[in-house]
């Protein structure tokens, strides 16, 4: 092997030995990279799973009475009790409570909560309030059970044959079976009949 071969043999094993280097570090880098990713990186928030939102004891045909001066029933196709047993999420509920002369006052919806411990009622979607022969429609309603009083500030709505009524915000005073709609009301009759002064409308 003359002195050319010998320096041409010592470059090629000098070129792959810096190759095989190279290619070291390059992996070393790699998983530097990798490891600061991990360690570095924000910690994503805490979301709830859909079957955490779902846990609790269902009961389909659900029912509840509150029994006292002021009693008053609560019915619903289904519910789902919380592990706590303090908290009722309800589907297609309905509240019944009783007036002093035996009226009745009824609040139908899609979906609703009762807390046991408050005994205060919260309703939602396709709210219906049945008060005499009258039907108030609103999307959501709120019942406090200390207050006797049922509340909403959302946009609510009454039609009957002979007239229309909206507004916003309804008051719904159990006791004294009163119904008052606090702001932006306008109403609409039509088909009413002449009536005498100091006589009620036939509405």
């Amino acid at each position: 092997m003359n002195h050319r071969e010998i320096e041409r043999w010592h470059r090629l094993r000098n070129l792959k030995r810096a190759a095989q280097v190279l290619a070291v570090g390059v992996m070393v880098l790699l998983v530097a990279l990798y490891i600061v990713h991990i360690v570095v990186r924000p910690s994503e928030p805490d979301i709830p799973s859909t079957a955490d939102l779902t846990t609790g004891i269902r009961i389909d045909k659900f029912s509840y009475s509150s029994p006292g001066a002021h009693p008053w029933e609560l019915e619903a196709a289904s519910a789902l009790v919380s592990d706590s047993l303090d908290r009722v999420t309800l589907k297609d509920p309905k509240v019944t409570y009783h007036g002093n002369d035996g009226e009745q006052i009824v609040l139908t919806a899609a979906t609703g909560e009762l807390d046991r411990k408050s005994r205060d009622v919260t309703l939602r979607e396709n709210v219906a309030i049945r008060f005499k022969d009258m039907v108030f429609e609103t999307e959501q309603m709120s019942y406090s059970h200390d207050a006797l009083s049922a509340r909403t500030a959302s946009p609510v709505s009454l039609k009957g044959d002979s007239l229309i009524l909206t507004g916003r915000g309804l008051k719904l005073l159990v006791e004294g079976q009163r119904v008052e709609i606090e702001d932006d009301v306008h109403a609409r009759l039509f088909d009413v009949k002449w009536v005498e002064p100091g006589r009620k409308l036939p509405l």
